[in-house]
């Protein structure tokens, strides 16, 4: 089994040389000088809260992949080298500086994903980015910096740049680790990193202090020092119905990542801004209910989440139970992430109006396993399909030559099992997984 695992590892670090890594939205592979090499958010409006360019921004791994001991490494021809993922059963993990005589510099996305046995990580004083996700894990409690990194530094076992004002990862489990389920804002910081909280399913309260000039908590919960952007929904909270506040006019990605006691959120007529992912692993999520004087956005007897024309499928409740979503007549356009991890979703009858579905739209739907397309369909995003294991046959209106010619986005059906026959108007084609 282990060797199973690391194999499956090594095949998905070498498919990474050609192919971009996309996992919900990241930014280009840049440093802003604080060690920073991920997205971030912050009170200015001019960041990123709501990106949505039409596809995930881009990190691409561009070198050769190598193994050396429990850790997967990418030579990036320049003398360096960065983590792409580690893969021992140790506790503690102290990432090398130097591997075949190359500089260790950087941690790629989700380092840790396939070793959930760490708890606590010391980086050296050769890394200066860590990439979206870098350091999430659920296990994870602590995370030290060397403290000659002259990019990072570590408060508490979190990680911060070494100026202080960027947040970058908050580990999984600190709370547990720290005996309280809070976490106290630093004065300092003006920018979180997109995936700082990511898995931080123990946290229950953010406290900020008056003295922060970029962010506030509301009843422990994250927004901008406006109060108008809800930035974070703690994950731990225990409650089932939550109605945000009149103040708020938008509600940034990621914020209420991976909570999984929500089942209801209320969005008030003020809202005039929702990230696409902005649901993005809500598990217990069954109602999305909008004010009916939203002049942006509108909600149906469905629960679910439209534009106010009712032409773009904004959000659907991941919990819904029904197994056939009956998608409105008026649609020509399944939205980013509308439909990601639908877990009960057996069958999508996609109307005869669509002619694009984003990324994302239905990744993570184990169920999945009929998809209706009309034939004027011209775009599928980067991961549409992306790990439907069960999605088995597509039936496409129109012809064999209409189908090859819709544009497909890279991986839009990575991970399907068995591979996908699209049976068209006038004969089948199989498509095999990206």
């Amino acid at each position: 089994m282990r060797n199973c695992k690391r194999a499956a590892v090594l095949i998905l670090a070498l498919l990474m040389l050609v192919v971009t890594a996309s996992c919900g939205t990241r930014t280009s592979n840049t440093n802003d000088g604080n060690g920073n090499g991920n997205s971030s958010v912050s009170s200015s409006p001019d960041n990123d809260l709501f990106a949505d360019s039409g596809k995930p921004d881009e990190q691409t791994l561009t070198g050769r992949l190598f193994r050396s001991g429990d850790y997967i490494f990418s030579d990036n021809g320049d003398g360096t080298a960065y983590v792409v993922s580690y893969e021992g059963t140790a506790s503690e993990v102290v990432f090398p500086s130097e591997v075949e005589g190359l500089n260790v510099t950087g941690i790629w996305t989700y380092s840790l994903y396939n070793s959930q046995s760490v708890r606590k990580v010391t980086l050296p004083a050769s890394i200066e980015k860590t990439f979206y996700c870098a350091l999430s894990s659920t296990s994870l409690t602590q995370i030290e910096v060397d403290a000659e990194n002259p990019y990072l530094k570590s408060v508490e076992g979190v990680l911060y740049s070494k100026d202080g004002k960027t947040l970058i990862c908050y580990p999984g489990a600190n709370c547990v680790y720290k005996g309280e389920r809070k976490f106290c804002l630093p004065d300092s910081v003006t920018s979180i990193d997109a995936g700082a909280f990511w898995y931080d399913s123990y946290l229950m309260v953010i406290e900020v202090g008056s003295g922060n000039k970029a962010f506030k908590d509301i009843d422990g919960i994250l927004f901008s020092k406006d109060g108008k952007t809800l930035i974070w929904y703690p994950a731990g909270k225990p409650y089932t119905y939550y109605e945000i506040p009149e103040s708020v006019t938008g509600i940034a990605r990621y914020a209420f990542v991976t909570t999984e006691n929500l089942e209801q959120i209320v969005i008030p007529a003020g809202v005039e801004k929702i990230a696409p992912n902005a649901f993005l692993g809500c598990k217990g999520l069954k109602w999305l209910t909008v004010d009916e004087n939203n002049k942006h956005y509108c909600s149906d007897e469905q629960r679910i989440i439209y534009n106010k024309e009712k032409t773009e499928l904004i959000a659907y409740p991941v919990s819904d139970s029904s197994t056939t979503f009956k998608f409105l007549d008026s649609l020509t356009k399944i939205g980013n992430y509308a439909c990601f991890n639908c877990r009960f979703m057996y069958k999508a009858p996609v109307p005869a109006g669509v002619t694009e579905i984003g990324f994302d739209a239905f990744t993570h739907c184990k169920w999945l396993r009929e998809v209706e397309l009309p034939a004027g369909l011209k775009t599928v995003g980067e991961n549409a399909f992306a790990e439907c294991p069960d999605l088995r046959d597509i039936q496409f209106a129109g012809t064999m030559a209409e189908w090859e010619s819709v544009v497909k986005g890279r991986n839009w059906n990575s991970g399907a099992t068995p591979d996908i026959t699209v049976h068209c108007s006038d004969g089948d084609v199989v498509v095999s997984k990206s």
